[in-house]
This record gives C-alpha cells, sequence and structure tokens, in this order.
C-alpha cells in the first residue's frame, strides 16, 4: 500500500509539472515581426533587434518577438496588409509602398520640410501623440508602435548635375507617388522602383539616379555605381511600425505598458542613429571619391519655386477626398520649427 501510495504521488507530481510547464508555454507570446531591410541595416541591428531582446528581457520571457528580416514573411507592398490579416504579427515598411491609403502619413514626405532625422521623428512624434485624425483615420485597421522617417534625401547621380536644369529628361527612381510629382515637375523622369531594385538599375543605366539619403551609399551599397550626390536635405521617407490587432491583444496590459515604455524611446533614438548614418554617408562618399555638390542658395531657390505648387495640388487632393491635409500640414510646420 505504502509503494501504490509512494507512487501515486509521484505520479501526480508528474503530471502537476507537466500541467505547469505546459500553462507556463501557452502564457508565453510569440509574435513574428516582418519588415523589408537586411538584417545587417543598421535600424535593424542596432535598434529593432536590441528592443526586441529587451521586450522579452523586461516581460521575463512572457512576450518574445523574432525579428524576419528582408521581407523574409511578406513582401514590402504586401507588408501591411499581411499585418492587417494577421499572416504576420508586426510589420515594419514604408506607407508609400501601398499608395492612397495614408494621405496624412505622405505629408512628412513633402519637399523641403525637415533639416535632420531627429527633427522629422521628434516631429512625428509630437504630432501623432495630440491629434488623433492619422491614427483613427488611417490606421483604425492595425495597432499602431512607432510612426516616424529615415534621414533625409538627395540626388544620387550616376550623371553629374549642377542645377535644375540639367535634371531635364534625366530618369530618376522614384520612391513614391508623391516624389513622381517631384520629379517630373524638376523636369526629370520618374521611374518606379523598389529601393531594393536601386543598384542594379543604376549600374544598368536603367536610370541615371536616385532620391535617396547618402547613408545608402552603405546600407545599400550605392558607393558602387554612383558617382556624384547633389546635396538636397529634401525629404524624408516615412516609415510605420505596426501590429495585428488581434496579436496585439493577447499580450496583458502590464505587458504592453513595458513595450510602449521602451517605443517611447524610438523617435530620439531613430531621429540619431539615422542623422549618425548621414554623416557615415559623407565619408563613405569621400573614401569612394564621390563628388558632393551643395547648390547657391539661387539654385537651391529655384528647386523650391518649381516643386512649392505641388503642395496645393495634393493638399487640394486630400481636402477634396475629405482628409484634413491642410490641418496637419500647419500643425506639422509649426510642431517642425521647434525642433529646428
Amino acid at each position: 500500500m505504502k509503494l501504490r501510495r509512494t507512487l501515486c504521488i509521484a505520479l501526480c507530481m508528474l503530471l502537476i509539472g507537466s500541467f505547469a510547464g505546459t500553462a507556463a508555454e501557452a502564457a508565453t507570446v510569440r509574435l513574428n515581426f516582418c519588415h523589408f531591410m537586411a538584417a545587417m541595416h543598421p535600424l535593424n541591428r542596432l535598434v529593432l533587434q536590441p528592443f526586441a531582446d529587451e521586450v522579452e528581457e523586461k516581460t521575463d520571457g512572457r512576450v518574445q518577438i523574432t525579428i524576419f528580416p528582408s521581407n523574409e514573411l511578406a513582401a514590402a507592398d504586401k507588408n501591411y496588409d499581411a499585418v492587417v490579416t494577421g499572416v504576420i504579427d508586426m510589420g515594419l515598411v514604408l506607407p508609400a509602398y501601398t499608395p492612397g491609403l495614408f494621405p496624412l502619413m505622405s505629408i512628412l514626405e513633402f519637399p523641403f520640410m525637415f533639416s535632420s532625422s531627429r527633427q522629422v521623428n521628434l516631429t512625428a512624434a509630437e504630432l501623432f501623440d495630440n491629434n488623433p485624425a492619422i491614427l483613427e483615420g488611417e490606421y483604425k485597421d492595425v495597432e499602431v508602435l512607432w510612426l516616424g522617417g529615415t534621414d533625409l534625401g538627395h540626388f544620387l547621380l550616376k550623371r553629374p548635375i549642377r542645377g535644375i536644369a540639367d535634371l531635364d529628361g534625366m530618369k530618376m527612381r522614384s520612391p513614391s507617388t508623391i516624389y513622381n510629382d517631384v520629379l517630373a515637375g524638376l523636369g526629370a523622369v520618374p521611374v518606379s522602383l523598389p529601393v531594393s531594385d536601386t543598384y542594379d538599375a543604376i549600374e544598368r543605366s536603367i536610370v541615371d539616379g536616385t532620391v535617396l539619403p547618402i547613408s545608402t551609399l552603405i546600407s545599400f551599397n550605392l558607393s558602387d555605381v554612383v558617382e556624384e550626390v547633389f546635396e538636397m536635405n529634401m525629404y524624408t521617407t516615412p516609415l510605420h511600425f505596426i501590429a495585428n490587432k488581434s496579436s496585439w491583444a493577447r499580450i496583458s496590459e502590464d505587458d504592453q505598458k513595458i513595450i510602449r515604455d521602451l517605443l517611447a524611446d524610438f523617435p530620439a533614438v531613430i531621429g540619431a542613429l539615422y542623422d549618425h548614418e548621414t554623416e557615415l554617408g559623407y565619408t563613405r562618399a569621400e573614401e569612394a571619391g564621390i563628388e558632393v555638390v551643395v547648390p547657391t542658395a539661387d539654385e537651391l531657390a529655384k528647386f523650391k519655386e518649381a516643386v512649392e505648387p505641388l503642395i496645393d495640388v495634393w493638399l487640394n487632393g486630400m481636402e477634396a477626398n475629405g482628409v484634413p491635409g491642410r490641418e496637419i500640414y500647419n500643425q506639422m510646420r509649426e510642431i517642425a520649427a521647434k525642433y529646428e
């Protein structure tokens, strides 16, 4: 009897231990996170992966995020839809890859709005915290984790220019519909291509150049194919980091707060990262013998004058569709002035 009782107790303990292990396993929220950058891209290596590691550490393993770079789970232009439908739990991508869905976010991309990535990201954070129109109007189907932008864009060219007149007829890779309009307004021929195709397009002379940050001389190896950087500080590329609503709801409120607290550092951290990458880009240009051309004040004024009418066209189009574009644009300019 004593032996049977001992065996029963041991079996019960094993079952309890097994059940406890299963319950702990079930309590762990495992999320996949897909984005378009390579694993070695500075944003992934220095911000996103450390963020995922810190989430796991600070939640004592209750939330575990596995990152899939280079569009491993969803193509860049399918990333947003994949998050909405739950194909992926989290995604980070350019809103420009889904034209028409994010008109208010596109205002970040308007030409000559900003002078640094720090300014971009602090402006975006303050605007989105204080104005629900963007979140409620454009992101109602997802949980927004961070909205911001990259470092500032210039002309990266295989064929050198000295001013706006030299762009006439040049084929330029465009990152978005906004910059299709901008490039056409400057006399160039816009060619829509994802950033991942830019290297080959320049190398094979499919395009004469692109509008991109100088840091892409490193992050996308464009120093191999670019002959000149025509400095403009013309635009930022908006980015959004989003989560599927059901996936986010699986996380406890306490752990959601831990994650939100970590995300609160993103604007300053990402702004500083991209500004540092800009400096590294200038260093790479010098090392590679790539000429950096700074336009004269008069020449820069010609660029601004050429694209200024487009802003009214874009904003009027938004207003005609019931989107408060002019209000958001004015607020953005006011906030940006604080972070000059």
